[in-house]
């Protein structure tokens, strides 16, 4: 043998040992192929899992034709395995030879419910959804894929019939409004807790302390958001659980419900991967516009592209998925562009016969622009031509009706502000997982899991002396108006649990899953400013600035927790579920114990009763369960606020200490008790499926920042003296009405109700927690009202219009609405073509609109019925706009009720003849995201500065102010599979 054969031989070797089989294994073992589809249409299933004898380390997905191929099967009688989301479980003998391939065909039947569906989120460990008592909603990877959407809020807006997920700005990567059961607290904000492959993710969704703020005293319409850049590639599954008894097992911090996200591993077999392109164009949405010339002097069609490549594949030792993208488009403003880039991949070994080890690593980065917007004072484009406040400029303000000449002049104005805006976002982060599973026996399974989350982002603003000039801020030969604010925040967050699952079957009829784990997590939160003044014009850095100054802030917390729970079921009819979570958390006070979260569930299968299918046959009522949960979730307070500390300030080039935060060795998690009960029903054989539920929820302990007795000298501290309640009806339904090989009609629906209300604030008076001054309009906090509902002043009118009285911080409406929801509808035609849409609604709610305020205060032509002439009459100083306006507030508040379609899609999957050539699968769809929308407001009811006041604070919402809304988008996808 010759060193070249030798070598060649230890390659091929390699190569067989990692992506196949030799041949002497083929030969002792066996294959099993087929077809999975539906049982009713025919048509068939993609990405249907298939696995052999209940061992899921070793799934394969049906491919676009339905068909799946399980190889190095042992010979002897093996049981082939089907499962899929939508469709009830399904089992097949084969009988496999050495060296044969057995043929076997399914065909599955819808299952609406999805009752035997795997979930493990909230559950310490796998169990089937039929065995829980709280609700948890899948994302599959099918539906994934098929989106359209950018970001994982926009994916999640209609696939989480619970939650109201709202995107606040147009601008990319700014931060959205997410919120399921209520508000919880006054203090902190209502995003869920985000976990990837069991890790934590940084999920901040406000203003960061240290950050750029391009919208004035409120820096919520802008600000950076940790979920917006969360990678999308590669996703297996999400699921999600409201907050609630569902969360119990998350402790501290859950109160607000919980997002998994599964990434791939891969899959047995050959080697499978994608090509995916999308291009398309944004273009501003302009029916919400007072001026019809807005849209050209501040918009145009944005081109957008993107392109995604993955590959999977593995056998029976090693699995692996890998995946990329690359995206850029251009803003829908006239200036700017936004990039990014990212990748995924995971792995799966198995470790002997017992053991398994999954991994995953993403990287992500991009780069986006800010544009001034709300409250930013000066050259604000959006308050400059919306709100009539271009006559400050020195142009007409009735935009629509200029001349020639001065349409071009404040064009150019425009363009010369736009262009000179530099301010811009960059982000960059990675995240990594490793478990590793232990099963000892059949009955025992075991993990670890630990992970680590790295998020950068530098905010950056650069105001040139050319910008001040061009903006008429300052006349021409202004040199020393220049200015760079850079800041730098740094999130790294620690995840490591560690968990047990037995299960016990106790006779024939009575089986026990036990879950048992232990978690740690530690999230660090490292922020720096770095600015200059008297900058000159083309400088990047702040070196050699006239000015330079300097600021940090650090956050740094970390939990420990422990967790049990058992779940009890007889006959898989009765279930019981027990469940026990305790805290330690740093952010507690030091006289402040282990915190203990309850947990208690039960469930009736009533289907299964012999005298409920007497009563009902199953084809009207095939299936219905009862449920009902009381579990408690936490939230736990801002880092360091229990800490007693002292300010040092600078004075006269001296330092000066004075008091700071007085502590409180007391402080505890704000507490959330959650009941819940509820029905689910399948109805005419699986052709409609029903969701019914109610839940009450009341925090105990709310964190409400307490002023103490003017004698003590001392700052306000925040406490656990606070009480809020939220309450609500959620229903969810699924309707299949046609199923056949030629069409296939599937409609589902969601319905919301809530109440929240604040029930007790300790003797602490009303406060704001959003808005601005109490001149104008505020989110406020009161015992017996909404959290951040609107107060201001209130006028009551007689018949002739006249002011009868005017109502001093007088309720004006809230932010949240009291019914909201979601519905769609997918249509198939054949086994080729669907066709599918999504939307979602709300009513009851209502936001403030300091846009029509101004442009009424600066006497835009076609505002004067705004305020009755009568009233305006009344006015100081000779009927002065200025003197009134802030005396009717309630004038500039309206209903924010919305239907909202976000999304029409057509998909096509090509025939094979057509393929080209080394291709499977090769789809292509046309999609138009926010298509159409209906409002009772005469602004965006979305576009909504959502006010935090700081880091972390409680985001609800209530202040339409120049913000620019979500462009409508029209995309063309192209996914080549092979």
């Amino acid at each position: 043998m010759t060193r070249r054969s030798r070598w060649s031989g230890v390659f091929l070797g390699v190569a067989l040992a990692m992506f196949g089989t030799s041949p002497l294994r083929a030969q002792a073992t066996g294959t099993v192929t087929g077809r999975v589809t539906d049982s009713r249409s025919g048509i068939p299933l993609p990405g249907a899992q298939v696995f052999a004898d209940n061992n899921r380390d070793r799934v394969v997905r049906t491919d676009a034709d339905g068909r799946y191929r399980l190889s190095t099967l042992p010979p002897g009688e093996r049981t082939i395995q089907v499962r899929m989301i939508g469709y009830s479980n399904k089992s097949a003998a084969a009988t496999v030879g050495a060296g044969q391939t057995v043929t076997v065909d399914m065909a599955l039947d819808v299952q609406p419910l999805d009752l035997d569906a795997v979930v493990v989120t909230g559950q310490g460990g796998e169990i089937s959804k039929r065995r829980i008592a709280t609700t948890v909603d899948v994302v599959s990877a099918e539906k994934i894929e098929a989106s359209p959407a950018k970001r994982l809020d926009e994916l999640l807006q209609t696939n989480l019939p619970s939650a109201q997920i709202r995107l606040t700005s147009g601008q990319p990567g700014t931060t959205s409004i997410m919120r399921t059961r209520g508000i919880t607290s006054v203090s902190s904000n209502s995003t869920p807790v985000i976990y990837v492959d069991g890790v934590r993710m940084d999920n901040l969704n406000t203003i960061a302390t240290l950050g750029i703020n391009v919208s004035g005293v409120r820096g919520q319409g802008a600000a950076t958001s940790a979920i917006a850049d969360l990678p999308m590639d590669n996703i297996e599954r999400i699921e999600f659980i409201p907050g609630g008894a569902a969360t119990t097992l998350y402790g501290s911090d859950a109160a607000n419900g919980v997002i998994q996200i599964f990434t791939k591993r891969g899959s047995t077999g050959g080697t499978k991967g994608y090509f995916e392109t999308r291009t398309g164009y944004d273009t501003p949405q302009t029916q919400f516009q007072f001026f019809k010339a807005t849209r050209d002097l501040l918009y145009r069609n944005g081109f957008t592209q993107q392109y995604s490549a993955g590959i999977e594949g593995g056998n029976n030792a090693v699995t692996y998925s890998l995946s990329g993208n690359l995206r850029a488009s251009q803003s829908h403003r006239v200036y700017g562009d936004n990039r990014a880039f990212g990748f995924r991949n995971g792995i799966g070994a198995n470790i002997g016969s017992v053991g398994k080890y999954q991994g995953s690593f993403s990287y992500n980065e991009t780069d986006s622009p800010r544009f001034r917007n709300g409250n930013a004072g000066g050259y604000t484009s959006l308050w400059v031509l919306e709100a009539g406040r271009s006559s400050a400029f020195g142009f007409n303000n009735d935009i629509d009706h200029m001349t020639p000449a001065g349409f071009d002049s404040l064009k150019k104005f425009v363009n010369d502000g736009e262009r000179l805006q530099d301010n811009r976002v960059f982000t960059r982060g990675f995240q990594t997982s490793h478990r590793i599973d232990f099963d000892p026996m059949r009955s025992i399974k075991t993990h670890a899991t630990f992970g680590l989350n790295n998020r950068f982002s530098r905010e950056r603003a650069i105001v040139t002396n050319e910008f001040q000039i061009a903006t008429r801020a300052f006349p021409v030969g202004t040199v020393d108006r220049g200015s760079i604010s850079n800041y730098e925040r740094t999130f790294t967050g620690f995840t490591f649990d560690v968990g047990g699952q037995h299960s016990a079957a106790i006779g024939s009829d009575l089986s026990v899953i036990t879950s048992l784990g232990a978690q740690l997590f530690r999230n660090d939160d490292v922020q720096v400013a770095y600015t200059a003044t008297n900058v000159r014009d083309g400088a990047q850095t702040v070196t050699g600035a006239g000015v330079t100054a300097s600021q940090d802030v650090a956050y740094r917390v970390a939990n420990y927790g422990l967790f049990g729970q058992t779940n009890i079921s007889y006959r898989e009819r009765y279930t019981m579920e027990l469940g026990l979570r305790a805290d330690k958390n740093t952010a507690f006070g030091t006289n402040t114990g282990a915190q203990v979260y309850p947990k208690i569930g039960l469930v009736w299968a009533l289907g299964a009763e012999d005298w409920m299918r007497k009563m009902l046959s199953e084809d009207v009522l095939s299936d219905i369960r009862l449920r009902a949960a009381y579990g408690v979730a936490g939230q736990f307070p801002q880092p360091f606020a229990n800490d007693r500390t002292v300010t040092i300030n600078s004075f006269n080039g001296q330092q000066a200490a004075t008091f700071g935060q007085p502590g409180n060795p007391d402080l505890k998690p704000e507490r959330t008790g959650t009941l819940e009960m509820g029905a689910d029903l399948s109805l005419f054989r699986n052709r409609a499926s029903l969701g019914l539920g109610y839940y009450t929820a009341r925090t105990e302990g709310a964190l409400i920042t307490a002023p103490p007795a003017p004698s003590t000298g001392e700052t306000s501290q925040v406490a656990n003296i606070g009480q809020i309640s939220n309450k609500g009806v959620e229903l969810r339904a699924t309707v299949t009405p046609v199923n056949n090989a030629t069409w296939r009609v599937t409609l589902n629906g969601a319905f919301n109700t809530l109440t929240n209300r604040v029930e007790n604030l300790g003797g602490t008076p009303p406060f704001g927690i959003s808005g601005y001054g109490a001149s104008t309009v505020q989110g406020m906090v009161q015992e017996g009202y909404p959290v951040g509902f609107l107060r201001g002043a209130k006028a009551i009118f007689n018949a002739d219009g006249s002011i009868k009285e005017i109502q001093e911080l007088a309720y004006l409406g809230k932010p949240m609405p009291d019914k909201f929801g979601s519905f769609g509808a997918q249509i198939g035609i054949g086994s080729r073509l669907t066709i599918s849409t999504s939307a979602d609604y709300q009513f009851g709610a209502q936001a403030q609109s300091f846009d029509k305020a101004f442009r009424y205060l600066y006497g835009v032509p076609g505002t004067d019925g705004y305020v009755p002439a009568a009233a305006l009459a009344q006015a100081p100083y000779n009927g002065s706009r200025a003197s009134i306006w802030q005396r009717v507030m309630n004038l500039w508040v309206e209903n924010t009720d919305y239907v909202a379609f976000r999304t029409v899609t057509i998909d096509y999957r090509l025939p094979e003849k057509l393929l080209p050539r080394g291709t499977k699968d090769t789809r292509a769809s046309l999609s138009i995201v926010n298509p159409w929308r209906w409002a009772s407001s005469s602004f965006d009811p979305e576009t909504d500065l959502s006010s935090a006041t700081t880091q972390g604070a409680a985001a609800v919402g209530g202040f339409n102010y120049a913000t620019d809304g979500n462009p409508r988008s029209f995309l063309l996808t192209l996914r080549f599979g092979f």
